[in-house]
């Protein structure tokens, strides 16, 4: 969608080279802070992929740019004017494709910096058979460093050119445990770094496709010594690219010496898609719902919130007689809301709404909410923890689809968990037409939703001729350049001259030899389609019978051979050979003597070529192979490559045409935001008009962006700003520091539009949910004193009590100090409590069964002290995440082979159904020096900026909290009730507290949450721990 590089102007530049020294992080911050004109800043850029406009920005970085360490540019989120002139949407879209490109790039860009210094400095040093994998740059960065690289073939699969690529692989590796290490895990990012005789550095990036340990590559190999990795080209449009790559592999190059590059975690489609987008609305200008209310061009004036645009007319109402039950949903009854309900006096909005709570199941804030949501065309809806935010969601998609059914409405989300939890709620209220877009659910139900399935149904009922021709063609014309791909790929792997590298060549400088081995039948193109054979014609398997020795006498079992594999008469196949140079007809092949030579002469030997002996056709193949150039069969591929990927496009666009009528028929489209940006054009097409947005406030602003389609008359979107905040890995870009402040990316627009933190800006309206059905009502207060104080419990939160807990919530003081790390160790900089372990053995003690309980732990250190402990205290599976595993073992804290013990990243958060009865919450912090309270425990975006996958404390979504405990004081518990498994302990890195004015507001509500417990003694008792025995742990 965006502009190739091909296309991006050329900048004069100096190349960057690379340096032995150690990449060091840049005094003062990151980003680079002159302030100048636009014009006049991109005179000097900094390398050749630093461009002024994004559409011309490469999305994976280039090799001048990975050895650049001059300061990138990067836009703050306020419009300041200087360097970044944009305003509106062009400022938003450059704003958020910088900043997302750096988040996610900035520790690819080290990594291969540091494994850049690492092949200079090991250029002339022998390949070695083990060694350590696992590697750290200066910077903190963790990446995967593989060694002796070689290309063992390539493919030619349905996406394009794939790649095998073996390496040494270390001991440890060795066997099966590469299959279970957790490396080379399919859609990863890897680079491909080479290094030549001349200094000359090249840099490739690919998407893992599978794994294939030593034991499945000894047949080639012939050793348990190599390992491989099967991958594609994540930008398979740079032809550029995929040429000096094969190039440099095969050898055609100055002698050149590869390593492989892992990132751990880095999932491609996590980034690519979104920020392909976001070029691609750069680029063509394309329009963006809502662009006046969310980016407007001067931002001290905020325009209107009209109501949706598809209920313009005055006549035109919601029917809520569907939220009455089936007694009502057939249109007659008389509860109907008015878009212009916002008009309306309070005194008539309140009869409303209780006319809404009386005859359905919303409560008061959800009917509040739903009449607010319906007269709003941008709608924004907060709920707390347990409100009730999806029920309003469904609730408001069947009045909508009860008022417009004529086209379906998008559900987007940002998971496929909390996708497939909505999908499932519609079809339980009767809502089946729905299609689900995208191959990320783990649920089987869904799978008769999916696209592929709405697809075969829809293809039953086309009974369109020209449709039909069109796919066949789009069809034939890809399989015919995957045959060819596939014949290339041969051609390239084999050691032997093969005819698709020597037919073109013979038919300019050596007729008379192409036409004696092309003489025989060709299958047609659709018959050599449905064998799925690499070669499209049998003069290939003439040539390879020829260059093996075989004469005239095979040529009937030979002739046979090939009628019979393309399902043809044999007497067919030797009736079709063309006429000799001479003119003369061929003699029929089958009964043609043995040894007896055409009637022709070949160049200067006067003989067939089938008469030849086999030293003399060793010799011509000999010939024939030095006059060919030895890049040719890379070139061949590679056009072959592009060609294809062109035909996959014409095919592509046909296939969404064809999608596209059987989506339109549908009630209700779902699909993520990443899929939403991959499939955006043709989502485009189906002009939809209605959009539900679910976990708004965790999905960044640049996902958000890509749901809002240009046709939407009605967006929704439902979260909670004050709960988990988007993920973002670069802390120099967080809110939660003072530095990141400006630029904000964890930011979502629902919480830049509902709390805007310029003075000047203006609150976008918001609705909210108030009553919550999870919390248990001495939890909630924990709530209420800091971040909700208009929440309400309702009636059924009062839990019978909890085993062995005579309270709720708990605040332990006690005074043991943290343990002192070695600073000689890798965790030096991690942080462990042995007092609170201790005290946590004893605690799981009681009498709680499976999947009752939980543990938050801030720190990898304390989390491996944990492990230890508790592996030999009680039967229990300890679930981690893919980061703390990567973490522990970065740290020496965890070895590789015990990762199988684990459960895997998925299974960390907790599921709906699965309710525990304790969490509890260690604080490790604390020095015998220091009294400061350890960042808060509702100080959460401070404390656990990452936490998108793990269970913490205001992700109660999940959960019916039952007790609460924590510390006040440097070291302690907070214990609360979540969904897990047996015992799920989740490492969450805590950033340090913050000196900005959000994170001084947000540690004010940790001495507020402090204050309101002590308020209530009798609800939430501080424990005093005196003396320093563990044993003092067994009073709870």
């Amino acid at each position: 969608m965006a502009m190739s590089a091909d296309q991006a102007p050329r900048l004069s530049t100096k190349p960057n080279c690379l340096s032995l020294e150690p990449r060091l992080a840049h005094e003062g911050g990151p980003f680079d802070e002159v302030e100048c004109p636009a014009g006049l800043f991109w005179l000097n850029p900094k390398h050749n992929n630093d461009h002024s406009e994004i559409r011309h920005i490469r999305i994976l970085p280039t090799t001048d740019e990975i050895l650049c360490t001059k300061r990138p540019f990067m836009p703050t989120k306020d419009a300041q004017g200087g360097i970044n002139e944009r305003r509106g949407k062009a400022r938003m879209l450059d704003v958020q494709f910088r900043q997302l490109r750096y988040d996610t790039l900035a520790p690819v860009i080290d990594a291969c910096y540091h494994a850049s210094q690492h092949l200079a400095s090991s250029l002339t040093e022998p390949a070695l058979s083990d060694y350590e994998v696992r590697q750290h740059t200066v910077q903190g960065t963790a990446f995967s460093l593989f060694r002796d690289v070689r290309l063992e073939d390539s493919r030619f699969e349905p996406d394009g050119i794939h790649l095998r690529l073996s390496f040494a692989c270390p001991a440890h590796l060795r066997q099966k445990r590469m299959l279970t290490s957790g490396h080379f895990e399919s859609g990863m990012l890897m680079a491909l770094i080479g290094l030549d005789s001349k200094s000359t550095l090249s840099t490739a990036f690919l998407t893992v496709e599978m794994c294939q340990s030593t034991l499945s590559m000894k047949p080639i190999t012939g050793n348990h010594l190599r390992a491989s990795v099967v991958a594609s080209f994540v930008e398979s449009s740079d032809t550029g690219t995929i040429r000096r790559t094969l190039c440099g592999l095969k050898g055609l190059l100055d002698k050149e010496k590869f390593v492989i590059v892992e990132f751990p975690k880095v999932l491609v489609a996590g980034f690519y898609w979104i920020l392909k987008h976001l070029q691609f609305l750069s680029s063509t200008n394309a329009e963006i719902a809502f662009s006046n209310l969310i980016a407007p061009p001067n931002t001290s004036h905020l325009e209107q919130v009209a109501p949706p645009a598809y209920t313009d007319c005055s006549t035109s109402s919601f029917n809520l007689g569907i939220l009455q039950g089936a007694a009502q949903s057939d249109g007659r009854s008389s509860l109907h809301i008015d878009p212009g309900y916002l008009s309306l006096k309070p005194e008539q909005q309140q009869t409303i709404i209780e006319s809404v709570c009386s005859t359905t199941t919303l409560d008061h804030g959800q009917a509040t909410a739903l009449c607010e949501n319906l007269s709003r065309g941008l709608a924004f809806t907060q709920g707390p923890p347990g409100t009730g935010k999806t029920f309003l969601g469904v609730s408001l998609a069947k009045v909508i689809l009860k008022h417009a059914p004529q086209k379906p409405i998008l559900v987007a989300c940002m998971t496929n968990h909390a996708l497939d939890n909505f999908l499932g709620d519609l079809v339980k209220q009767g809502i089946t037409k729905i299609a689900r877009i995208g191959s990320g659910s783990k649920e089987e139900w869904i799978d008769k939703y999916t696209l592929p399935s709405i697809r075969k149904k829809f293809e039953k009922g086309d009974k369109s001729m020209a449709q039909k021709t069109r796919k066949d063609k789009a069809y034939n014309a890809v399989q015919s350049l995957w045959n060819q791909g596939t014949s290339w790929c041969e051609s390239l792997n084999s050691h032997t001259l093969t005819w698709a590298a020597v037919a073109d060549h013979l038919k300019v400088r050596h007729p008379y030899a192409y036409s004696d081995f092309s003489r025989y039948e060709s299958p047609s193109e659709q018959k050599a389609s449905d064998i799925r054979r690499g070669r499209s014609d049998a003069g290939g398997y003439a040539f390879e019978h020829w260059s093996t020795g075989k004469d005239l006498k095979d040529t009937k079992e030979f002739s046979r051979d090939v009628g019979s594999f393309f399902n043809k008469d044999t007497s067919q196949a030797q009736s079709a050979s063309e006429s000799s140079h001479s003119g003369s007809s061929s003699p029929d092949l089958s009964q043609n003597p043995p040894h007896v030579p055409i009637a022709y002469p070949y160049d200067d030997l006067g003989q067939s070529i089938w008469s030849m002996p086999m030293d003399v056709r060793a010799a011509w193949i000999t010939r024939w192979r030095s006059e060919l150039d030895a890049s040719d069969p890379v070139d061949k591929l590679v056009e072959i490559h592009r060609r294809y990927l062109e035909a996959k496009r014409l095919k592509r666009d046909l296939l969404d045409a064809f999608d596209a009528k059987g989506l339109a028929t549908q009630e209700v489209i779902g699909l993520t935001t990443t899929a939403c940006a991959k499939y955006w054009p043709m989502l485009k097409t189906l002009n939809l008009e209605t959009l539900i947005c679910e976990e708004a406030g965790e999905i960044s602003e640049a996902q958000t962006v890509t749901t809002l389609l240009p046709s939407l008359k009605h967006a929704i979107f439902i979260g909670d700003p004050l709960q988990l905040r988007p993920q973002v890995n670069q802390s120099s870009l967080s809110v939660e520091t003072l530095y990141g402040a400006r630029y904000r990316l964890d930011e979502s627009l629902f919480e830049r539009m509902v709390m805007p933190r310029a003075p000047s800006e203006r609150p976008f309206p918001v609705s909210r949910l108030d009553l919550q059905r999870r919390m248990h009502p001495d939890v909630a207060q924990l709530l209420r004193a800091t971040l909700y104080p208009y929440l309400k419990d309702h009636p059924s939160t009062s839990h019978l009590p909890v085993a062995g807990m005579a309270h709720r919530t708990f605040w332990l003081d006690h005074q043991e100090p943290e343990d002192i790390p070695n600073p000689l160790l890798l965790s030096a900089k991690s942080y462990s409590n042995a007092f609170e372990c201790a005290m946590i053995c004893e605690l799981v003690r009681n009498d709680f069964g499976s999947g009752e309980i939980a543990i938050l732990v801030p720190y990898s250190q304390q989390l491996a002290c944990l492990k230890e402990k508790l592996t030999g205290t009680r039967a229990c599976s300890i679930a981690l995440s893919e980061k703390d595993k990567e973490d522990l073992i970065a740290m020496g804290l965890l070895d590789e082979s015990e990762q199988s013990h684990f459960k895997t990243d998925v299974e960390v958060s907790p599921m709906p159904g699965a309710d525990s009865e304790l969490l509890l919450r260690p604080i490790v912090r604390g020095t015998p020096n220091s009294r400061k309270p350890s960042p808060s425990l509702t100080n959460f975006k401070t404390s656990w900026p990452a936490m998108n996958h793990a269970p913490i404390y205001l992700n109660v979504d999940m959960a019916v909290p039952r007790l609460a405990m924590s510390r006040y004081f440097m070291t302690g518990w907070f214990v609360k009730s979540l969904a897990a498994n047996d015992l799920m302990i989740a490492a969450i890195n805590a950033t340090n507290p913050v000196a900005s004015p959000v994170g001084a507001a947000r540690q004010q509500c940790s001495r507020n949450l402090y204050r309101a417990a002590i308020r209530t003694p009798s609800n939430v008792p501080i424990l005093k721990k005196r003396g320093t025995n563990t044993k003092n742990a067994e009073r709870y």
